[in-house]
């Protein structure tokens, strides 16, 4: 029975933490899933939606009832009532205003699809960052390790009298010094978990690390292609371009509202009959039919079409500059990932491992006393440099991947 608990407490154990650990699909798919900020945008394309629906509403009739007394208490002049109905008519302002919110519905799911690109990119170099905390601290443990053994080694052979005092001093500073760095990289790897958390929508999950290797994406682009595909994808471009279409709707309906209102009226009059002595006449029904139209003088004023056409010559212009500044951002990204690429193919795993070896080579030469101690001390701090410079140029790298794909319009499934 102590076995079978012993190996239930295992099991359990082993799936707690296999939950706190976070990959980068799971995190990706939490992110999109769960980011309250990304669930408040997404409300906007509905509410657009609810805009849309609204503008097909036409105006409302209007109903109106009169009494009229023509002093029949009196002198018999009978009694009179008017009932009668009027409905507005506009000339194309309901279809100028439907296409309008249509433009407005296109735009909110633009402006989403922009949201979510931006979202997803953060989240993606959020998630590199915590890589990058999780190997400086393994690089900082290690070497913290490496010093405390060479420290305790020290000790034992200063007690022994192998070895002066000041050597023993100075491994002693020195792995007090490599753990004060454990314990920052410790604290930097674990707010960089925190953040993660936040972003996927639970900062309480209490992720205890990520999984996955920093690498050289090694994938190849060509520029002309990756422009050719931004014009074609970039959410803000094509927010940009639809602002030019809203505006020119917009420019329609501003015109269709200045046309004349027109007013149809229809009525019915119920007349009692006259009892007057002197004009007497019998009880009648008449019926009214009208049109009115408003005469426009303030049409004189073209301020408002002015506007409308300047504004569509605004949306123009800055949806030329959007193109011009898009091109720019990927010959910009463009260039810093070749130069990633190049900084990333300096440092291998040969470089780490001829590093490791001389750092291992001068500790064995200075435990048989055959290297001084500052020796022992430079080749670790080599060695650490040269993982740190690794671990950096990767982040470096795929960072740059990321920024190349957002600036392109889309974010490819990455696999760590």
């Amino acid at each position: 029975m102590k076995r079978i608990a012993i190996i239930i407490v295992l099991f359990f154990g082993v799936r707690c933490t296999m939950a706190q650990m976070l990959g980068y699909r799971e995190f990706i798919s939490a992110v999109v899933e769960n980011n309250q900020e990304y669930k408040a945008e997404q409300l906007n394309v509905p509410m657009s939606e609810a805009q849309l629906k609204a503008s097909r509403s036409i105006g409302n009739p209007s109903l109106s009832v009169e009494y009229g007394n023509n002093s029949d208490w009196g002198i018999q002049m009978g009694q009179s009532l008017d009932i009668g109905v009027t409905q507005p008519i506009t000339f194309g302002v309901v279809a100028a205003r439907k296409q309008v919110a249509r433009n407005e519905v296109a735009m909110a799911s633009s402006n989403l699809e922009e949201y979510l690109l931006n979202m997803k990119a953060e989240a993606t170099k959020g998630f590199l960052d915590a890589m990058l905390a999780r190997d400086l601290t393994e690089t900082a443990r290690q070497t913290y390790e490496q010093m405390k053994r060479l420290a305790e080694g020290d000790s034992l052979r200063y007690a022994k009298g192998d070895i002066a005092e000041l050597d023993m001093l100075q491994t002693r500073i020195e792995a007090r010094m490599a753990k004060q760095e454990y314990i920052a990289s410790q604290a930097e790897y674990r707010n960089a978990l925190v953040a993660l958390d936040k972003m996927a929508g639970n900062p309480r999950r209490g992720t205890m690390g990520v999984s996955g290797e920093l690498r050289n994406p090694g994938k190849d682009y060509s520029r002309g292609e990756l422009i050719r595909l931004a014009m074609d994808k970039r959410p803000d471009l094509q927010s940009a371009r639809q602002a030019v279409t809203l505006a020119e709707s917009q420019g329609k309906l501003t015109k269709r509202e200045r046309m004349p209102e027109a007013e149809l009226s229809l009525g019915v009059s119920l007349n009692s009959r006259v009892r007057n002595e002197e004009a007497p006449a019998p009880e009648f029904i008449g019926y009214t039919a009208g049109v009115s139209l408003p005469l426009p003088f303030s049409n004189a004023n073209k301020g408002s079409i002015r506007a409308a056409q300047m504004t569509v010559q605004q949306a123009k212009l800055q949806e030329e500059a959007m193109e011009k500044q898009v091109e720019s951002e990927i010959m910009q990204a463009y260039n810093r990932y070749l130069l990633a690429q190049k900084n990333a193919e300096t440092y291998t795993a040969e470089l780490i491992g001829d590093a490791e070896t001389i750092m291992q080579g001068r500790m064995y030469a200075y435990e048989r006393g055959e290297t001084s101690l500052m020796e022992v001390i430079n080749a670790q701090r080599t060695y650490n440099e040269v993982r740190r410079s690794y671990a950096e140029a990767m982040h470096e790298c795929m960072t740059a991947w990321v920024e190349l794909q957002q600036c392109s319009g889309s974010i490819e499934e990455i696999e760590f």
